[in-house]
């Protein structure tokens, strides 16, 4: 499982981290916290008894704080030494918006009587594992990999019902790195995420499937942090 390897790197990153002292004035290691806005774009469809609905795309805006931690790899030789590896959490949960709609109820297999169907999602552990390559002192590009849970919230007429699940991505992006001489630091940066697709079964019929096909972002980050 994807999301377990990555949450298991995620505590080994941390427990590396928190095994330096912040005592040293070499230490290469960043602490701070940031601010997100960005626009998220997805696409579904739900097969119920083999009849699959039109494909339904739909946006929305978000705004997310996370904390984050790095260490710099100047000991390494050349360009590598620009390399710099992170680790990001958001420690609150996201709340999609409620898909509302009504939909003929197939699972007589025949069209029936309209239903109500309404279905929401909370995000969590939203986790991040990243690098940051310097281009310039001030100028940066990074990349890394996304981890999500996700809990759904539904209500659908139908009868459905649809688990829990977890999400894995990517992100890519570049910033600018304006820094002090007392190791205060101010970055500015804008990402492009994309995360995996995901099917789920119905927990009441198995013949009843919801697709995500895309889910893709693109976010502004603010952030304020300390060199140590």
């Amino acid at each position: 499982n994807k999301g377990v390897k990555m949450r298991k790197l995620t505590i080994a990153i941390i427990m590396l981290f928190s095994s330096l002292s912040l005592a040293s004035a070499e230490m290469g290691v960043n602490i701070g916290i940031s601010a997100d806005v960005g626009t998220f774009s997805t696409s579904g469809s739900e097969n119920e008894n083999g009849e699959v609905s039109k494909k339904k795309d739909a946006e929305s805006l978000v705004g997310y704080g996370s904390v984050f931690i790095e260490k710099t790899l100047g000991f390494l030789p050349g360009p590598f030494g620009r390399l710099s590896v992170g680790y990001s959490h958001v420690p609150h949960d996201l709340k999609s918006g409620t898909a509302d709609r009504e939909d003929s109820d197939m699972k007589t297999g025949t069209a029936g009587a309209p239903v109500n169907q309404k279905i929401q999602a909370d995000f969590s552990n939203f986790n991040t594992l990243y690098a940051t390559l310097r281009i310039t002192d001030w100028l940066y590009v990074k990349a890394g990999s996304i981890d999500v849970d996700v809990t759904t919230n539904e209500k659908l007429g139908t009868g459905s019902a649809y688990g829990n699940t977890s999400l894995d991505g990517s992100t890519i992006g570049a910033g600018i790195h304006i820094a002090s001489d007392n190791g205060l630091f101010f970055r500015f940066e804008v990402n492009d995420q994309n995360f995996d697709g995901v099917t789920l079964t119905s927990t009441t019929n198995s013949a009843n499937k919801v697709t995500i096909t895309d889910l893709d972002g693109t976010t502004a980050k603010v952030a304020i942090g300390k060199s140590f």
